[in-house]
């Protein structure tokens, strides 16, 4: 069953992705690889809070919320388009720390076709548009809440995508859909939504472990054309809990459904009734914990239940999955060197410093650090390109360093940044630590990896 959308016609006039950006007025729109922090809620007039057209992605809620400022009109929560301005795939995505409430859809990851949004487009004849479906996207979603939305999150054309410790709630539509597409959901909290808790649609080789699902109004799980999935022990009570049609295959369930306090349902779409306007319905004279007829099961047993498959094979065991927490190893450029490689966009990385090995204890000393443009795009003040200063190392400078006003440092071209640091009054050896970063409205870009100085201070 794929999911429905709602649609509004004050909303088709929407100019998709916006022209102005990357930070203007209360959106997101992320277009250069980094890592992104939420400084602060975002309520948003813009149907889309935060758009990623970018790869190599980092997006760290760090606990703040997300939610549209009308919930009259379609809305999106977070949107992961499947290419950039230049027509590349959007890869290596990662999404953490972050709740999204009362939006259209939660998190929508861009397919071929996205026509059912008033800004959406339908992609089918684009050669760009079909190479990145058929890439693989890598993405990653963790620790990611999504309350009272009508749908939570929809991923279209995604391959290898990791859902971890999730919790999804409180849906007018349904928890999760994927559409054409593989994810492992793991550790996650699917409950009370009004249609299905997880959809599989055209999904091969899926897995979902180690989670609960629970109160969700039509079924727990539906699986629709699916070749291939494993669920394996996930804590099930729905009035259904699996749903799956005639042409899934291969379909573990470890261990099985039990009967006992919770409704195990399996039923095939072979006993439901559909009525003339298209709405589901199921037999009202069938038992609550019925099986596929092709499983060849009976009532109760105490083995996984195998569907599709003949001769039927033993379970498959699944080794747990862990997300991959790494990203592009263009994004670290190696401080000690000038980095050899152009970044899309606007990007810096420190490069290089004048501060001494040894201080006095107590005593102040000019310094700088040395910002090289890496990115593509020439750096002038309004980019708001600096340095920050990491845990500590803020208590002896200043926190912020930026490019100054009135200075445009082009691409390949490196930015001394001068300011005064006083040493630690206790002798010992310290590590100071500095981010090349970017700030913006409410987000904060930081650059590669943190520049690290050891001294010693007598």
């Amino acid at each position: 069953m794929c999911p429905s959308f709602y649609v509004a016609a004050d909303t088709s006039g929407v100019e998709f992705p916006p022209v102005i950006g990357p930070y203007s007025g209360d959106y997101v729109y992320i277009t250069e690889p980094g890592r992104y922090t939420l400084e602060q809620n975002i309520s948003h007039q813009y149907p889309v809070g935060i758009i990623i057209a970018a790869p190599s992605v980092i997006l760290d809620g760090q606990g703040y919320s997300i939610r549209p400022a009308s919930t009259e009109s379609p809305s999106v929560g977070i949107w992961i388009s499947l290419t950039n301005s230049a027509g590349k795939p959007v890869t290596g995505v990662t999404i953490k720390n972050v709740s999204v409430e009362d939006e259209g859809n939660g998190i929508y990851s861009e397919g071929i076709d996205s026509s059912l949004f008033p800004w959406g487009k339908d992609r089918t004849s684009d050669i760009d548009a079909e190479k990145a479906a058929e890439g693989t996207q890598n993405l990653i979603l963790s620790g990611v809440t999504i309350k009272s939305s009508h749908e939570g999150i929809t991923l279209s054309n995604q391959s290898d995508t990791k859902i971890t410790t999730i919790t999804i709630e409180d849906c007018t539509g349904s928890g999760v859909t994927v559409l054409g597409s593989r994810a492992d959901i793991q550790d996650s909290h699917i409950k009370n939504n009004l249609e299905y808790g997880i959809i599989f649609s055209k999904s091969t080789g899926s897995n979902i472990t180690s989670s609960v699902i629970e109160g969700n109004g039509k079924a727990g799980i539906s699986l629709e054309g699916v070749n291939g999935i494993q669920i394996v022990n996930n804590q099930f009570h729905n009035t259904q809990n699996i749903e799956k049609d005639a042409q899934s295959r291969d379909v573990v369930i470890s261990p099985p459904l039990e009967t006992g306090r919770q409704d195990t349902s399996i039923v095939s779409r072979e006993k439901e009734l559909w009525n003339r306007s298209g709405i589901l319905s199921l037999d009202q004279g069938k038992t609550t914990n019925t099986v596929d007829k092709s499983s060849n099961k009976s009532q109760g047993q105490l083995k996984p239940e195998i569907f599709g498959l003949s001769p039927e094979p033993s379970p498959t065991v699944i080794p747990t999955i862990i997300p991959v927490v790494t990203i592009s190893p263009n994004m670290t450029p190696t401080q000690d060197t000038t980095p050899k490689t152009t970044m899309t966009g606007i990007h810096a990385v420190i490069s290089g410093d004048s501060i001494p090995k040894e201080m006095k204890a107590g005593n102040t000393y000019p310094v700088g650090l040395i910002l090289f443009n890496d990115g593509s795009d020439d750096w002038i003040s309004q980019y708001q390109v600096g340095i920050m200063a990491l845990e500590d190392t803020a208590v002896l400078g200043p926190s912020w360093i930026g490019i100054p006003d009135g200075t445009q440092i082009k691409s390949g071209q490196s930015q001394t940044l001068s300011f005064d640091i006083r040493a630690p009054s206790k002798p010992g050896t310290y590590t100071l630590k500095y981010q090349a970063a970017r700030q913006g409205t409410g987000v904060e870009v930081l650059f590669g990896r943190a520049y690290t100085k050891t001294v010693t201070v007598v």
